[in-house]
């Protein structure tokens, strides 16, 4: 029986906001809109965050007042009807009005595993019977490294992701797995299962920026930070006291670093070799300058793993952190 009830995965582009940087998918029933992506600042969220307990819930809106949302944040705006029986369109209905209970309607939320958009990905599967996951097991080539980085005009994000990254980040994932981010997942379902969808429908397109803009508040961050340390330390009036800092607040991210790794449940920060280029025994430095070849050497070892998995974008920190290396050794 064909369903009377139109069902549509709704995929939203990346937005300016950190929240927003990767997407949102949604699925909506005529026009109501169901998603899994509500969050609230009230909530300790750095707190949860580092203990891995962050909590989304199910939200219901309205297609059009999306779209509206869509156009006024300037994201791009695409739906795919479904192609359902009526008795799969009620099932779906029934699970998310279900989820939508006051006692059901928050998740234990994962950025990879358990979001917005894999969210989905479970429901539709269990209707295709399986399917979906059958076909989406081949590899892929990427990383949710590769699928994630850059973010758009998220500075500050891009520079958080290079550091904190672990090994993890950077294992080839298949097209399951990469389903968590929803361009992906929009993209992925219409080359695998395009029996069961209509034709893509784009109804809004953002507005493109220019380019340098883009790069530029993609990547700002980073340029000035690694600017900024390099003049502190060019100059002889700042330098010493400058490569003193540097070291101790090197040393100090590095230490995060490997509480993140061993004390946290992110998975994506285990065996972070960016403790090489962060290293905290680079303290020592400041009482015995002949660590500085020890510290050089972890560099070394930083960037032939670096380029070998291509995750070479903290390299200019190279530089400043030579001229440290060079202002410690001249006292």
């Amino acid at each position: 029986m064909v369903a009377a009830k139109t069902v549509r995965l709704i995929t939203i582009g990346p937005g300016d906001a950190f929240w927003s940087a990767f997407g949102h998918s949604a699925i909506a029933i005529d026009d109501v809109v169901y998603g899994f992506g509500y969050f609230s600042f009230e909530d300790d969220v750095i707190e949860e965050f580092i203990g891995n307990r962050m909590q989304y819930a199910i939200g219901v809106s309205d297609f059009n007042q999306e779209l509206r949302l869509a156009e006024h944040y300037n994201r791009d705006f695409k739906v795919i009807e479904l192609q359902l029986s009526a008795t799969e369109v009620a099932e779906i209905e029934a699970y998310l009005e279900w989820h939508y209970l006051p006692e059901n309607q928050t998740y234990h939320y994962d950025y990879f595993l358990n979001n917005c958009a894999t969210k989905i990905r479970d429901v539709l599967n269990q209707q295709w019977g399986g399917t979906l996951n059958q076909v989406s097991q081949e590899p892929t080539g990427s990383s949710y490294f590769s699928a994630t980085f850059p973010a758009r005009h998220q500075g500050l994000m891009n520079l958080g992701l290079a550091v904190g990254f672990g090994w993890s980040a950077y294992t080839e994932r298949n097209a399951w797995e990469l389903m968590a981010f929803p361009v992906f997942m929009e993209q992925h379902l219409m080359a695998v299962m395009d029996d069961r969808l209509e034709p893509q429908q784009v109804i809004y397109t953002a507005t493109e920026f220019d380019q340098f803009y883009s790069l530029m508040r993609s990547h700002w961050v980073l340029i000035f930070y690694v600017v900024v340390w390099s003049l502190l330390l060019s100059l002889k009036s700042t330098q010493k006291l400058t490569a003193k800092s540097w070291f101790i607040w090197h040393s100090t991210v590095g230490l995060v670093l490997l509480f993140l790794w061993l004390m946290t449940p992110h998975e994506v920060a285990d065996w972070n070799f960016n403790v090489l280029l962060f290293n905290p025994l680079a303290l020592l430095l400041l009482f015995k300058p002949k660590f500085k070849i020890w510290v050089a050497i972890g560099w070394l070892l930083w960037l032939l793993l670096a380029v070998w998995v291509q995750a070479w974008y903290l390299a200019p920190l190279l530089l400043p952190g030579g001229l440290a290396l060079k202002a410690l050794r001249a006292e």
